[in-house]
């Protein structure tokens, strides 16, 4: 899942309609124009397949700009309105992992600590038990026994897309580690429980779907709880509610009441409401809504606006189930005279890019500016600041324009992905990113486009999905950009984009499923033909 907010944007007019199909408008501004002239060899295949997908009648009046580029041989194989800007949604992130790579190094691990802050008596703590956060963005139970990571697409940070539910596994694994840790030495603690989150300044920022989560340096099951949803035993009954983690950070209250299969379009939609903080720091929370009878499940995730009192209660839950008791609790705080006590050594760098790239995490996004700044940068006070300041600093050392016309908009280029994927491909590490990426037909945003096609696992890609409206019409965007991986070791990068107008926000998400394929397609006939 990738969806994002689209951005207004100019085009010109269009003499036929889209899609009648699925009840859509014209698009204003189709362009029409088609690549460089044929030439012989595999390179004008290539155009002739790109342009009989473009030119079926499903995509009658789209937008398209695509560039496909061999960095060995430094052709451009393919060409259409490769310096216009287009709205790239999510494969932008492209950039935001490029600058992690090149800022954190690929082999970067992060240190999640536990210290005491005085001495250890007969198994008794006379201090503190302070969880020192080092940015890990995976205590999450995501680490599999066979060292993989647990990628469900759509992840659970797009609750409320159809499918999303949780990780699966445990999600206070690393915590449990660390409280076993903790109680081989120590079986009571006169003190409290804190959580230091001092590695960078926690901010606020908005995701998709008008949801506000806390960036903060501890991040324990992505900072969400888990509510999956079943009907009750009849309707009118109350809803069964499984909540993940529990803590005494969170009550949520069920007010999710089970109706009739024959009352399923006027259900009320699942909502948190009536969000209440007590003085002790604890909060309450309502999740109200319907489920019908007949309903194989549904999911939410609170997001916390808390993260670190979220992992203080974890923490401490962890510890007493460790045998470990704590007299007295707090939220969070810093400690002196630390001693080590535990430590978890979070999977390296490229792991910690898979929930952003592989299934297009935006929380995941919105961290690593925060965590570049603090690490890279050396700010912890204005973390965001420091790490655009990083990416600028970095593009610019690498022969790049830092804000290329269009990209506050977050519109992009095809040369320009190209150029920076050509440039990350140099990179002495370079397959810790590309493998990172989704892998078309295999994994990630890409499992299910082109599973058959003879490209299936040789195309590593990071998609880009951007529904919106524009001048009252509903529009889908879409993009995809990556590598080419060719037999003998050759590759090509590339970017492809492709915007349409629907009739209808139903029409834009079926749509979407169309346009994604097509690209992936796309993708394909370049394997193809290269590979020849």
């Amino acid at each position: 899942m990738d969806t994002n907010p689209t951005h207004p944007e100019i085009w010109r007019p269009s003499r036929r309609s889209v899609l009648g199909l699925l009840g859509a408008a014209p698009l204003a501004g189709a362009v029409t124009a088609m690549p460089r002239g044929a030439q012989a060899g595999p390179d004008a295949e290539l155009a002739r397949r790109i342009e009989e997908i473009m030119a079926r009648p499903a995509f009658d009046g789209a937008h398209w700009g695509a560039q496909f580029y061999a960095p060995d041989t430094g052709e451009s194989i393919y060409e259409l309105n490769t310096g216009e800007p287009f709205v790239a949604g999510s494969s932008s992130k492209v950039f935001v992992g490029g600058t992690a790579f090149l800022a954190l190094g690929h082999d970067r691990r992060f240190a999640t600590r536990v210290h005491r802050t005085g001495p250890v008596r007969g198994g008794v703590l006379h201090g503190d038990l302070v969880l020192v956060a080092g940015g890990d963005l995976l205590l999450s139970g995501r680490l599999r026994a066979d060292g993989s990571l647990a990628l469900p697409d759509p992840d659970h940070t797009y609750h409320t897309t159809p499918g999303a539910g949780p990780i699966g596994g445990d999600p206070l694994r690393e915590l449990r580690s660390l409280a076993t840790q903790v109680a081989a030495g120590i079986r009571r603690v006169e003190g409290r429980v804190l959580v230091d989150v001092s590695l960078y300044r926690e901010g606020t920022e908005g995701l998709a779907n008008n949801v506000t989560a806390t960036i903060s340096p501890v991040m324990v099951n992505d900072n969400l709880v888990d509510v999956t949803v079943e009907p009750g035993r009849r309707p009118g009954a109350p809803a069964v509610l499984e909540i993940s983690p529990q803590s005494e950070y969170v009550r949520i209250v069920n007010k999710v009441r089970t109706i009739a299969a024959s009352e399923a379009a006027s259900a009320r939609p699942l909502t948190f409401a009536d969000d209440v903080r007590h003085p002790d720091g604890t909060r309450t929370v309502s999740l109200t809504g319907d489920i019908t009878d007949d309903s194989p499940g549904l999911f939410r995730a609170y997001f916390v606006p808390e993260p670190a009192a979220f992992a203080q209660a974890l923490f401490a839950r962890a510890l007493r189930e460790k045998g470990v008791r704590v007299d007295s609790a707090a939220t969070t705080g810093s400690g002196t005279r630390r001693r080590l006590v535990a430590e978890h050594l979070s999977p390296a760098l490229p792991d910690q890019l898979k929930p952003m790239l592989k299934v297009s995490s935006n929380l995941h996004t919105e961290v690593f500016p925060y965590l570049v700044g603090a690490v890279a940068g050396g700010d912890p006070d204005d973390p965001k600041a420091a790490g655009q300041r990083v990416r600028r600093e970095l593009l610019e050392r690498a022969g790049f324009d830092s804000s290329p016309p269009g990209s506050e908009q977050n519109r992009y280029t095809p040369r320009y992905f190209v150029e920076f994927l050509a440039y990350m491909a140099r990179q002495p590490h370079f397959r810790h990113y590309r493998d990172a990426l989704p892998i078309l037909g295999r994994d990630g945003t890409l499992k299910d486009v082109q599973p058959d096609s003879p490209a299936a696992g040789h195309v590593h890609a990071k998609t880009g999905t951007s529904l919106g409206t524009e001048d009252g019409t509903w529009m889908n965007r879409q993009a995809l950009a990556g590598y080419v991986e060719l037999p003998g070791g050759r590759r090509l990068t590339f970017a492809a984009f492709v915007g349409i107008r629907t009739g209808s926000a139903e029409a834009a998400r079926e749509m979407s499923k169309v346009t994604g394929q097509a690209l992936g397609e796309i993708a394909a006939a370049a394997y193809v033909t290269q590979s020849a």
